[in-house]
C-alpha cells in the first residue's frame, strides 16, 4: 500500500553519518570530457550537522566548483540527488520534506539548485532502554541512564541513539563487562501515525574481576611495589584504576616506561594484570644560569639519584649561588606506607645571605613527613638550626634552635600551569621553646592565599595576601634574621627593592618585622597569541606593632606563556615614604599555582 502503514525496524552500526559509495552511473557509450563548471546550491538548511550530512550524501556535490561530468553522467547524478537528500534528513528527524530540484545551463557551465523545505518533525513516542546482567545494579551505569538523551516526546536524532550506544559499549569495556552485547537495538518507525520508538536492550553479563598482579623488573623490592596499586586481586575490573596505577608508577623517579598488559581470561571471568617497568637512568644533572632581580645573577648545579636501593631510596643535591644569597643542600628520601602520596625525607643545608645589612650564616639538619590527602599537602617537620647573624646596627648574635613545625597547601586548579580558575591556599606553623633545648621561645605562623578567575580567554584577575605574625618571649633580637619578616620585591609589593620594607633602626636600616600584611591585585589581558599586558597594584608591610604602615607599589607588566610556564616582566614605581623606586624591572618565572 502506498499511503499505508511503513513500518520500518533500522539497524544502525555504530559508525559515523556518512554518505555510501553509490552505484555507479551508467557509462555511456561515447563521453566528451567538459570543460564547463558546475555550481551546486542548497538552500533551506543553515549550517551545522544536518547541513553537513547533506552535503556529504550528495554526489553530485563532488564536482562542485570544478569541471562537470559529461550530460549523461551529470543528469543521473542528479536524478539521484533528492533521494539522496532524503536518506540524509531521515536521520535527524525529517521524513516529510519538500526538495525543490533543478538543473540548468549557465554562462559558465551547469548549475545544480536544490531548495528544501524540512517540514515537520518526527517524535519519539516510546523509549524502551535496558541494561541487563549484573550492570543492572552498578551505579555508574544506572548514572549513564540518568542522563540518557533519548526521551519521549523529544525528536528522533539518530546520532544520539548511535552516541548513546556507543558510550554503553565504552563502559562496558571500562567496568569490565566483556561479554557485553545488545540483544536489541532498533528504531521503529511509523510514518502512518508520525512517530518513533526506540528499543534498546544490553546484557552486560558478568563483570570480571582481577586476576593476579605481577611485576616484570629488577629494580625494587616486590613488597614496596605490591603498595603502589589501589586494588587488589578479586576487585571488580576497573580501567581507570589501570591508568592511575600507570600514572602513579611513571611518575616516579624509578621508571622511564610502564606498560601494562591486561587481557581478559574468559574461562576465570578474570584480568590477570602484568605490569612491565623499565628502569630509568640512575642519576639526572642538570646546570643552569640566569639572573632575578631580587637575587641579581644566579646559577644552580643538581644531582639526583633516582634510585639508591631495592626500597626505593632516593637522593638529591644542589647548590646555588648568588651574590645576595648561596645555598648548597640536600635531600635524603624514603617511601612511606603509602608510596603514592606519602614519603619521609632527611634533609641537611646551609645558607648563606649577605645582602643590606641582613646578613646570616645557617646550618640546618632535620626531617620531615610529606601526605598528600585529596587536594591538601601536608608536610610535617622537625629541625635543627644554628644560625650566626647581624642584622642592621644590632650585635653578631648567634642562636640555636629545634623547630617542629607543620606546613599544610590546598590547591584547586583547572591548570597549575596556566590557570584559568583557581584557588591556592596554605598555612604554615612554626616555633621553638628553651624547654626543648632551644636558645628562645617563639611561635609564629603563616597565612598564603591566591586566587586567579578568568571572564574568558583573554582576560583573567589575579588577587594574592599573605599574613604572618610571631609572638616571641625574649627580646626581638634574638628571633633570627632568616624567621624575621620582610618584604618588598619581586614575589611581594613590587616597586620597591627586596627586603626593603619593615622596621627600621636608628640608621634607618630595615630590620625586620615579628608580622606581615601584604596584598595584591592584578588584571591581565591576551592581546596576541600567547602574549598579554598586566596592570597591578601591590601593598604590604612588616611590622611590630598592631597596625601597618602599608607601601603601595603599582605598574605594568609583559606576560608571555612559555612552554615551560608564564614569563613575568613587570615595571613598576613606589608611591609611599620611604621612597620606593621611581622605576623598577622585575622577572619571574613559573606556574600560576
Amino acid at each position: 500500500m502506498l499511503f499505508g502503514l511503513l513500518l520500518c525496524c533500522l539497524t544502525f552500526a555504530a559508525a559515523p553519518l556518512l554518505a555510501q559509495e553509490p552505484p555507479q552511473p551508467p557509462t555511456p557509450a561515447q563521453t566528451t570530457p567538459s570543460a564547463d563548471t558546475l555550481t551546486v546550491r542548497v538552500e533551506g538548511v543553515e549550517e551545522g550537522p544536518l547541513r553537513d550530512n547533506i552535503i556529504g550524501h550528495l554526489d553530485i556535490n563532488r564536482f562542485d566548483g570544478k569541471a562537470a561530468p559529461d550530460e549523461t553522467q551529470l543528469q543521473w547524478l542528479h536524478a539521484n540527488a533528492e533521494r539522496q537528500i532524503q536518506d540524509a534528513l531521515q536521520p535527524f528527524g525529517y521524513y516529510e520534506p519538500t526538495i525543490e530540484s533543478t538543473l540548468n545551463r549557465t554562462a559558465s557551465g551547469w548549475e545544480a539548485h536544490y531548495r528544501i523545505q524540512l517540514g515537520r518533525t518526527l517524535p519519539i513516542a516510546a523509549v524502551d532502554v535496558r541494561v541487563l546482567g549484573q550492570a543492572d545494579e552498578d551505579p555508574v551505569f544506572q548514572k549513564l541512564l540518568e542522563k540518557m538523551p533519548l526521551v519521549k516526546g523529544q525528536v528522533l536524532d539518530q546520532s544520539k541513539y548511535e552516541q548513546f550506544k556507543q558510550n554503553l559499549e565504552a563502559l562496558a569495556t571500562e567496568r569490565g563487562y566483556f561479554d557485553a552485547r545488545f540483544v536489541e537495538h532498533a528504531i521503529q518507525i511509523d510514518l502512518q501515525a508520525y512517530e518513533a520508538a526506540i528499543k534498546l536492550h544490553y546484557d552486560t553479563g558478568k563483570r570480571y574481576l582481577f586476576g593476579d598482579i605481577t611485576f616484570k623488573q629488577n629494580l625494587l623490592s616486590p613488597e614496596l611495589l605490591s603498595r603502589y596499586p589501589r586494588f587488589k586481586p578479586t576487585d571488580p575490573y576497573d580501567a581507570n584504576e589501570l591508568l592511575k596505577l600507570q600514572g602513579d608508577l611513571g611518575g616516579t623517579t624509578y621508571f622511564s616506561q610502564v606498560r601494562i598488559d591486561a587481557s581478559p581470561d574468559a574461562k576465570t571471568v578474570t584480568v590477570p594484570v602484568e605490569v612491565a617497568l623499565e628502569r630509568n637512568k640512575k642519576h639526572k644533572y642538570s646546570a643552569g644560569v640566569g639572573y632575578g632581580t631580587d637575587t641579581g645573577p644566579r646559577g644552580k648545579v643538581k644531582v639526583e639519584n633516582r634510585w639508591l636501593n631495592r626500597e626505593g631510596h632516593h637522593y638529591e643535591a644542589e647548590l646555588q649561588l648568588s651574590p645576595i644569597k648561596s645555598y648548597l643542600g640536600g635531600k635524603y628520601m624514603i617511601p612511606g606506607p603509602d608510596p603514592v602520596t606519602e614519603e619521609y625525607a632527611l634533609t641537611a643545608n646551609y645558607t648563606l645571605q649577605s645582602y643590606e645589612d641582613q646578613d646570616f650564616e645557617r646550618i640546618a639538619v632535620g626531617g620531615l613527613f610529606q601526605q598528600e590527602i585529596g587536594q591538601w599537602l601536608r608536610i610535617y617537620s622537625l629541625n635543627l638550626q644554628y644560625e650566626d647573624y647581624q642584622i642592621g646596627n644590632e650585635p653578631r648574635t648567634s642562636s640555636f634552635l629545634i623547630i617542629p613545625g607543620l606546613n599544610w597547601t590546598w590547591v584547586n586548579a583547572d591548570d597549575r600551569l596556566f590557570t584559568t580558575h583557581g584557588v591556592l591556599f596554605g598555612f604554615e606553623v612554626r616555633g621553638a621553646s628553651t624547654a626543648l633545648l632551644s636558645d628562645i621561645n617563639f611561635v609564629q605562623g603563616l597565612l598564603h592565599l591566591k586566587w586567579i578567575y578568568s571572564l574568558n580567554e583573554d582576560n583573567r584577575f589575579i588577587v594574592r595576601g599573605d599574613l604572618g605574625a610571631t609572638a616571641i618571649r625574649e627580646d626581638f633580637q634574638k628571633l633570627p634574621a632568616s624567621l624575621r619578616f620582610f618584604t618588598g620585591g619581586d614575589a611581594s609589593v613590587r616597586g620597591y627593592a627586596y627586603n626593603t620594607i619593615g622596621p627600621t633602626d636608628d640608621d634607618g636600616k630595615v630590620i625586620g618585622g615579628k608580622n606581615l600584611l601584604v596584598g595584591s591585585s592584578e588584571y591581565e589581558r591576551r592581546v596576541w597569541n600567547n602574549w598579554g599586558i598586566a596592570v597591578f597594584v601591590d601593598s604590604g608591610d612588616a611590622f611590630n606593632g598592631a597596625a601597618p604602615e602599608m607601601k603601595t607599589g603599582a605598574g605594568v607588566g609583559l606576560r608571555w606563556r612559555s612552554p615551560v610556564g608564564p614569563v613575568r616582566i613587570d615595571f613598576a614605581s613606589g608611591l609611599d615614604s620611604p621612597p620606593g623606586d621611581a622605576f623598577r624591572f622585575s622577572f619571574s618565572l613559573g606556574p600560576d599555582l
